[in-house]
Order: structure tokens, then C-alpha cells, then sequence
């Protein structure tokens, strides 16, 4: 499996192919391009973990490239390293100023190359499950925010919530097994039954059986008002 999947931006034929060769043997993935269009085009649909990219490209130059990729949500967070030869304090001031990430001069060490992209795609990966953990972290919130305004909606049919049943104040909850609160956690993480016996080492059967207990203990009448009724009594923890 390869390393990651760098995309080379160069209008020279030999520069594309030594740092193609030195990437390969590197272990990345290696995608090329000779313009900028091109590299817009196959950084849409490859999603590179990192772009090597020539400060003096014909039309468009390296830094309009670079802002062009930086522009669109799904690029934005693939580092740019800019190749130039023998770049100048204005030359990299411009290159940080359109999102570059970092500067290799030419023509290059292959070790350095290696070295300096492998840095790149570290940092890009670790950003990327960074906002994986965030989008399911405002996921989770979503969820439980939908359940809370769920459950306080009255409801004609339940009436006003009974001390024994669901009072809100957290009671019922005490009644709950360990394992009971341990389900009523995952359901409030959105997971679904089977996701939940199989993380448990669990029955799906044994999984129905325990949440039909919970809901009976908290006196509400789905999984929805189950999870609202937790978290208004504060026994759910929120860090996923």
C-alpha cells in the first residue's frame, strides 16, 4: 500500500521524471501534470495527500494555481509544496501568501524531496482525522439535540410526565444495569442495533431485549426519547 498519493505540477518533462522516480521509490503514489487546468482537474478527482508544484508554470503561475486549488473546500487542506530554482525571500513570500506549505529549491535532492513530502502528508493526514473526529463530534451533537427538543415536545397522547415514569429529574435512570447505561450511551452516539451487539459481543436479540428494558424503566416510548431523557438527567457523556 502505498505511502500516499502525491500529485507533480511541472511543465518539464525531466523534472516530472525525477521526482516521479524519486517519489516512486519512496513509496508514493505519483500523479503528474503539465498545467494548471490539468492539475485542478486531476486534484478534484484524485484528492492528492500533496502537490509538488513549479513556481514558473506557463498561462497561470505557480502561486495563481495554488490559490485556485486553495479556493474550492475539498482542496484547500492539500499541502502545497512549491520546486523552484533558486527562490528568492519575494519568491517564497509570494508562495506562503497563496497557501503555500513549503519550498524545494532545484534542482532538488531526492532524499530531501522524500523527506519534506512525507513531512507534509503527515500533517495533511493527522488534519484529516482531526475533522473526521470533529464532524462526528457535531454529529453526535445534531443528534442529541434533535432528541432533547424531541422529547420536550408535549405529546397528547403520553399527557404530563409522571413522577415514576419520565420526570426528567434522572430517577428512572438509577434502575438501569451497567449494561443498560452502556447501551443508552451508544444509542445516543447514533449507532444502530446491530453496530451496538457487535461492539458489545452481543445478540442482536439480547441488544432489542435490553433497550425494550430501558424504555420501560424510563416510562418513553422510542430509542429517541430514551436518549433525550438521558441527557436532560446528565448521564450522558458527551465526549465520543
Amino acid at each position: 500500500m502505498p505511502n500516499g498519493t502525491v500529485l507533480v505540477v511541472d511543465d518539464d518533462p525531466e523534472t516530472l521524471h525525477l521526482a516521479q522516480e524519486s517519489l516512486s521509490q519512496a513509496g508514493y503514489r505519483v500523479l503528474t501534470a503539465v498545467d494548471g487546468s490539468a492539475a485542478r482537474q486531476i486534484a478534484r478527482e484524485e484528492r492528492p495527500d500533496a502537490i509538488i508544484l513549479d513556481m514558473e508554470m506557463p498561462v497561470l503561475s505557480g502561486p495563481e494555481i495554488c490559490k485556485g486549488l486553495k479556493s474550492e473546500d475539498g482542496l484547500r487542506h492539500i499541502p502545497v509544496i512549491f520546486i523552484h530554482e533558486k527562490p528568492t525571500t519575494e519568491d517564497k513570500l509570494a508562495g506562503f501568501e497563496a497557501g503555500g506549505h513549503d519550498f524545494i529549491a532545484k534542482p532538488f535532492d531526492s532524499e530531501e524531496m522524500a523527506a519534506r513530502v512525507g513531512a507534509a502528508v503527515r500533517i495533511k493526514k493527522a488534519h484529516d482525522r482531526l475533522r473526521h473526529k470533529t464532524n462526528k463530534l457535531e454529529a453526535f451533537a445534531k443528534h442529541v439535540l434533535t432528541a432533547v427538543q424531541h422529547y420536550e415536545q408535549p405529546s397528547p397522547l403520553n399527557g404530563p410526565p409522571s413522577e415514576e415514569g419520565n420526570s426528567g429529574d434522572g430517577r428512572a435512570i438509577t434502575r438501569l444495569t451497567r449494561r443498560e447505561l452502556e447501551i443508552l450511551q451508544l444509542l445516543a452516539r447514533g449507532l444502530n442495533n446491530d453496530v451496538i451487539s457487535k461492539q458489545l459481543y452481543i445478540s442482536p436479540t439480547t441488544t432489542r431485549n435490553h433497550i425494550q428494558n430501558i424504555l420501560g424503566k424510563l416510562g418513553v416510548h422510542s430509542k429517541l426519547e430514551a436518549v433525550a431523557y438521558a441527557v436532560r438527567a446528565g448521564y450522558i457523556d458527551f465526549v465520543g
